[in-house]
């Protein structure tokens, strides 16, 4: 910032003396130096995950659809969770969150201004996997099971499964905060832990490794946000076109990326890491089916969390959902026409 007020200083002073009379300088330093200059110089920061549910964020950056809709300069920041991506968004270290669910929601009953504007995933899109010697869900009982981190989407999925499979989370496993999706599943094949919740193209590599798939939540059918949009309130308020528009790159990304499958491929083998064609195809299947169209957010993807977290009091669920960005899009005939 001090670079940046010796460059305008000085360039004033240059253009007073040669070239432009006093009142033209004054005001174009003034229109140098006002926030929103200064803020189109800022880069939209975004944060994310290291996760397949990431598709359309990655699909939307390969295929370039963000500068299409005119987010020219985009960092992307990854994290180790969704706790993580929301402490940046809170503190003002990203502006928007590809991740959301339980630990927004739990933000905004804090008194944080996040905000869910979009969903990209709505169901439990994991498999728990236990090592190679349990069986049985009873086996589970004392056992460790890692998560990404407490309080997360993840760590809600983990606490279902076991609910499902009649264990108590609280009182009959201990589960320890292990990082992503990699180190999980290399922390279960090592015997640090005995049980982590997988997704594709994980779920394959745990199935090579002779791992036991004790419980698939996919199947269970049950509807969950556990991908969304979010960002804050004041920044939309600010910043609402730089908002609809990122979202205009994420719908655009994904519609690519389900339509085009040797671009979907592309975009999952460079981001996962991942060059197993095999693995590669059925990862993409997987996804292809989780994945809809980006969906406008609705009172499930508040009310369900509260459920989840016991919440007694009676709170409207357009206190942590505002639909009206998607509706927009849906209204315009965006989201139809990019799948034409």
């Amino acid at each position: 910032m001090n670079k940046l007020f010796f460059f305008v200083t000085f360039a004033c002073f240059v253009v007073r003396n040669v070239f432009l009379p006093r009142k033209l300088v004054f005001v174009s330093a003034i229109l140098l130096l006002s926030p929103a200059w200064l803020l189109a110089q800022e880069p939209l920061r975004a944060g994310t995950i290291f996760s397949a549910t990431q598709a359309p964020l990655w699909a939307a950056k390969e295929g370039h659809f963000f500068e299409k809709y005119g987010i020219k300069n985009l960092e992307v920041i990854q994290f180790s969770g969704g706790q993580p991506v929301t402490r940046a968004l809170i503190g003002g270290d990203i502006q928007i969150s590809t991740t959301g669910g339980a630990a927004v929601v739990n933000a905004r009953l804090k008194g944080a201004d996040t905000i869910i504007i979009a969903r990209t995933v709505g169901v439990f899109p994991y498999t728990l996997y236990v090592s190679k010697d349990i069986r049985t869900a009873a086996e589970l009982k004392g056992k460790k099971l890692a998560v990404s981190t407490v309080g997360g989407s993840g760590y809600v999925a983990m606490q279902y499964a076991l609910r499902k499979l009649g264990l108590d989370p609280d009182k009959d496993v201990a589960m320890l905060q292990v990082g992503d999706f990699g180190t999980r599943l290399a922390s279960l094949a090592a015997g640090t832990v005995q049980g982590t919740l997988l997704l594709p193209p994980f779920t394959m590599r745990a199935r090579e490794l002779g791992l036991t798939p004790l419980y698939d939540l996919v199947g269970s059918g049950i509807q969950y946000p556990i991908n969304q949009i979010t960002t804050r309130q004041s920044f939309i308020k600010s910043q609402r076109e730089t908002v609809k528009n990122f979202v205009k790159g994420l719908v655009a990304g994904l519609a690519r990326f389900r339509t085009d499958r040797e671009f979907g491929i592309k975009v999952l083998g460079q981001n996962l890491h991942e060059t197993d064609p095999k693995i590669l195809q059925e990862t993409y299947d997987f996804w292809l089916k989780v994945f809809p169209k980006i969906s406008t957010p609705g009172p499930e993807d508040a009310t369900v969390f509260l459920e989840f977290m016991q919440v007694k009091e009676s709170r409207d669920w357009k206190e942590f959902v505002d639909p009206s960005l998607m509706e927009e899009l849906e209204r315009d005939g965006f989201v139809s026409s990019v799948y034409k």
